[in-house]
Formats: C-alpha cells, structure tokens, sequence
C-alpha cells in the first residue's frame, strides 16, 4: 500500500509540473492552450 500512495505523489507532482510547463509554454507562445 505505501507504494501505491507513492506512485500517487508521484503522479501529482509531475501532473503539477507538467501544468507549470504548460503554462509557460502558451504564456510565451501567446495562445490559450486548454487541457
């Protein structure tokens, strides 16, 4: 089970990450990307 709730935080903070890049990413490209 504590490798479960792992893999969840994982997944969270790449999630967070991935939106964090994402963001920039429109922002620089002056569009509005929508996920």
């Amino acid at each position: 089970m504590k490798n479960l709730v792992l893999n969840f935080q994982l997944l969270d903070t790449y999630t967070n990450i991935f939106r964090h890049f994402k963001k920039k990413f429109s922002e620089k490209l002056k569009i509005s990307v929508v996920y």
